[in-house]
């Protein structure tokens, strides 16, 4: 592996590892992690802290998959795209500075999706929103949109499914919690 590579993985990975839901939680003086389900990503934030900090969050954490995805597609193509993408979403998932105790990756694998397949971005941010306002649970509307997102990816750049399975199967193993109805409530 190129040490070029190494760099832009690890940039990747810090880069995901920005904890923006509880940056933006802690300027309202509330610590998200101990609050409504402990999860530092847009739902939780927006339950318990409000719209400003979690379209804060929502949007650093797009980002975090945007930024480090755009710049591995420029120098090195799609496939290091995805990979470039997935260790951000790693990096939200498993944050070094939070003990390795993150979010579930939703916002980030947006950002990684809509650099490489926009369409299909569009397609599973519709779900989402469309499920919020129909009252759905922020999980269910993402998982559908997990999978709507994977479906349209596999048809629309098939050479990296097995990279968008990985992808999605990441984001729905971290929302297993959320369909069992397991997630822990903090007051």
């Amino acid at each position: 592996m190129k040490m070029g590579t190494i760099f832009l993985f690890t940039l990747a990975y810090l880069m995901g590892s920005i904890p923006f839901g509880k940056l933006a939680s802690n300027l309202y003086g509330i610590d998200i992690q101990q609050r409504g389900s402990g999860n530092i990503g847009f739902a939780n934030v927006r339950r318990v802290v409000g719209w400003p900090a979690a379209i804060l969050t929502l949007v650093g954490d797009i980002l975090k998959g945007v930024i480090p995805t755009l710049i591995a597609l420029m120098v090195g193509g799609p496939g290091l795209a995805m990979w470039t993408g997935l260790l951000a979403m790693l990096g939200h998932i498993f944050p070094v500075w939070l003990n390795f105790r993150g979010g579930k990756g939703v916002a980030t694998g947006l950002g990684v999706v809509i650099v490489i397949q926009p369409i299909a971005a569009l397609a599973g941010g519709a779900i989402y929103v469309i499920g919020g306002v129909l009252g759905f649970k922020s999980s269910h509307s993402s998982l559908v949109g997990t999978v709507v997102v994977l479906l349209l990816t596999i048809s629309l750049s098939p050479a990296l499914w097995w990279q968008f399975l990985l992808l999605a199967g990441l984001i729905t193993w971290k929302l297993r919690h959320n369909m069992r109805g397991t997630v822990p409530n903090y007051g």
